[in-house]
């Protein structure tokens, strides 16, 4: 698995405040020639003598002064570079070789020739490389990157890794699934261990949960009615017959187990897994299908049985036949349990709206610029691919404005967030 990230270095971007284009220009550029020095001449072991060597698709070493006499000369308004680092999971033996082989794979897909440079960092447990990316191919074609091309280029990492280092793909795999599971395990442990701390507190009661809200909203009597028919109610996996009327706990093995097995040629069809997750889901609803008033009663019967001892002439003292009568009815302790259940019920569900409508609308913004590019590359006319430009460029300072918005917005969170916690102090 390969990490890849990707920024871009834009005048658009640092033209703030009412800067004229030229200066946010002067700004990017230097911005960008601050950035070729970084990956250049980044302090740690693997420094040598002049600087850490640059190659490209074409060439093993070239003169940095290069790539920054190009960085000098831009004249443009929007993009001066794109900043990509590859980090495979597994070091390449030789990172020139995976970094052109992707690289080139990458430009065939996006039907462009692209002109990047890189340099090759071994500071870290995995050897890594930063890409630097001109704005505009060799033919004078736009370059812009998406979420996309992320997923290409981890593909074409990890299939360049399987095919010249395949065993220690492997252990890192193997090493990974490991770290995952333990991650996992502590999470689990650790949720459970604050349930437990909950329950003691009194914070929460052990039975009240989302499955006996899910059976108050929506009984199982009427769910079950409302599930469509399936003809077919067995099916067979390794050897063993599985059926909807196995247990639960048998139920849930199988899919724990098709859940942590890696290997293709085991999984069960999709068909006979969604027949399996219906399976276990009206078992799980069947087992919660009354539980509210089952402990309605048990809390009856517990309070009965503590009136009744609390009334007891062993208790030694007096209760009037009046007062006792009324204790011993069970339909003001139950009055009180289904009000306590109600207003714990409702305090579980928030009245807020938890969506994050700035994200949303940054989601919606790079979709739509993706349609845009997808419809420009397909005209042929030079006047519609300048309009489709021009709305490009709106809707990337829309998507900076948006970026700018949520900044503000987190910094205004963690305010009112610092201010509440020095009240608290105050008051302690």
């Amino acid at each position: 698995m390969m990490i890849v990230r990707h920024r871009y270095i834009s005048a658009r971007a640092k033209r703030r405040g009412g800067m004229s284009l030229k200066a946010a220009r002067g700004l990017a550029i230097g911005t960008a020639l601050g950035h070729v020095k970084y990956i250049q001449h980044r302090p740690g072991k693997d420094l040598e003598k002049g600087g850490r060597d640059i190659f490209t698709d074409l060439e093993d070493s070239v003169e940095g002064k290069e790539l920054r006499d190009i960085i000098r000369d831009y004249e443009g308004r929007d993009v001066v570079i794109h900043k990509l680092t590859l980090s495979p999971e597994v070091s390449p033996n030789d990172p020139k070789e995976f970094t052109r082989e992707v690289m080139q794979q990458l430009g065939s897909q996006k039907g462009l020739d692209l002109e990047w440079w890189a340099v090759t960092h071994n500071n870290t447990d995995h050897r890594h490389v930063h890409v630097v990316v001109l704005s505009k191919d060799r033919n004078g074609r736009n370059v812009r990157f998406d979420k996309r091309d992320y997923d290409r280029l981890k593909e074409f990492g990890d299939k360049y890794l399987e095919r010249t280092q395949y065993s220690d793909c492997r252990v890192a795999e193997f090493e990974r699934q490991e770290k995952d599971k333990a991650r996992k395990k502590e999470r689990q442990q650790q949720f459970e261990k604050d349930r437990q701390e909950r329950i003691r507190n009194g914070e929460e009661l052990p039975w009240l949960h989302k499955n006996i809200v899910r059976e108050q909203l929506e009984p199982y009597r009427e769910w079950i009615n409302n599930q469509p028919q399936d003809d077919k109610e067995t099916f067979e996996y390794l050897g063993q017959k599985y059926s909807k009327n196995d247990g639960y706990e048998r139920l849930t093995g199988l899919r724990r187990h098709l859940m942590e097995n890696t290997d293709k040629s085991l999984r069960l069809p999709k068909d006979d897994y969604k027949r399996l997750a219906g399976w276990i889901e009206q078992k799980d609803r069947a087992r919660f299908s009354g539980e509210i008033q089952r402990q309605l009663n048990s809390a009856k019967a517990s309070q009965t049985a503590r009136d009744e001892q609390r009334n007891s002439p062993n208790a030694n003292r007096y209760v009037s036949p009046l007062q006792q009568e009324m204790m011993r009815n069970p339909i003001m302790g139950l009055f009180l349990t289904e009000a306590a259940i109600a207003s714990e019920i409702v305090r579980m569900i928030p009245l807020t709206d938890q969506r994050d409508r700035l994200k949303e609308n940054r989601d919606d913004l790079e979709d739509a610029r993706r349609d845009v590019e997808a419809k420009q590359r397909t005209r042929a006319n030079p006047d519609a691919k300048d309009k489709d430009e021009a709305i490009i460029e709106k809707i990337d300072d829309a998507i900076e404005d948006n970026k700018d918005t949520r900044k503000d917005a987190h910094k205004e969170r963690e305010r009112e967030k610092r201010t509440r916690d020095r009240d608290l102090d105050f008051m302690e």
